[in-house]
């Protein structure tokens, strides 16, 4: 009996210790495993989604380079516009090729000094300019969408004045437009 008792004891002592083998195993060595893969599948998740985004903006940028020819031609016409020095002996040529398309005699043109323009970015210059042109009222009407919609760089009016051409005339006869405008520069930085 007492070997029975003793084999008893072995076999208990046996589960026992194959129960807390067990469940140091589950403590020690599967349970931060399990936390460890929980964490990995989070993190592959998240690279999932995004990796949904980035090919979404990958998508919207592909399309954009289909029109990197069309953008470029756009930024080539607002350099124009807003060209990166004053080239003002080229800015008085389209002056008077403006004048010449809408039939009118530009003169008198008076540049001042640059002042300085703060715009979202950066900092621009605008050029104070007067001009006279003499003309009849619709070729003036002419000279003045030449100015504001044909020739590439951009101008604001700030003044128009209208006079007649010569004393005792009807301003029908010919006229006198003064100018008073301001042309940007925006230096690259």
């Amino acid at each position: 009996m007492a070997t029975a008792n003793a084999n008893r004891l072995w076999v208990l002592g046996g589960a026992l210790g194959a129960i807390v083998l067990l469940a140091l195993g589950w403590f020690l060595v599967i349970s931060p495993q399990n936390a460890e893969t929980r964490v990995l599948h989070e993190q592959v998740d998240a690279a999932e989604a995004n990796l949904v985004g980035l090919q979404k903006r990958l998508a919207v940028l592909r399309e954009q380079n289909r029109d990197l020819e069309r953008y470029k031609a756009e930024l080539a016409r607002d350099r124009a516009a807003l060209p990166d020095e004053a080239a003002m002996a080229d800015f008085l040529r389209e002056l008077q090729s403006a004048g010449s398309a809408s039939g009118v005699t530009v003169g008198g043109v008076t540049v001042g000094p640059p002042t300085a323009v703060t715009v979202s970015g950066g900092t621009a210059h605008s050029l104070p300019l007067t001009l006279n042109a003499q003309g009849t009222p619709g070729k003036l009407a002419g000279f003045l969408r030449q100015l504001q919609e044909v020739q590439p760089r951009a101008v604001l009016i700030t003044a128009a004045t209208l006079s007649p051409a010569g004393q005792g005339t009807s301003l029908a006869s010919g006229a006198g437009l003064t100018l008073d405008l301001r042309a940007f520069v925006a230096p690259t930085t």
